[in-house]
């Protein structure tokens, strides 16, 4: 059987044509709201990842430049460094100082990397976590 290219068209025209108008004009006010709630979900999302430093106050963050500066750390170690403690529980001051706040989040960190089957060995972000340790706390 055959369709020309009209009967085809039509066909297709009168199987959308059947649908209630009424629910076509409900899921039109529908969609949009919708859509806002998704990007506005989206924008709150976009916001927490940005403000995750704005938790430390201003003289902490003075403190922990101070001390990054004296280590001779660059800028992307001190938020490397303060994303870890604020992941894993520690005061972002004492990651700096206290080599035992520090061992506590590379623990904390190792964990999670076998958890989720990664190798720590293998692992940048953690082989750059022992670096800054070596930097932060080495013995002369």
């Amino acid at each position: 059987m055959k369709l020309s290219g009209r009967e085809f068209l039509r066909s297709i025209s009168d199987f959308f044509s059947q649908t209630n108008y009424e629910i076509e004009m409900l899921l039109l006010l529908i969609l949009p709201f919708i859509m806002l709630v998704i990007f506005m979900f989206y924008l709150r999302s976009r916001r927490s990842s940005a403000a995750l430093f704005d938790s430390i106050p201003a003289k902490d963050l003075e403190f922990i430049d101070t001390v990054r500066l004296q280590k001779g750390l660059e800028e992307f170690d001190r938020d490397f460094l303060l994303e870890i403690a604020l992941t894993y529980g520690v005061k972002p001051g004492y990651i700096f100082i206290d080599a035992e706040a520090f061992s506590k989040a590379e623990h904390a960190f190792k964990i999670k990397l076998l958890e989720q089957g990664d190798s720590p060995e293998k692992n940048g972000r953690y082989q750059h976590l022992l670096k800054l340790k070596s930097k932060l706390f080495k013995t002369f």
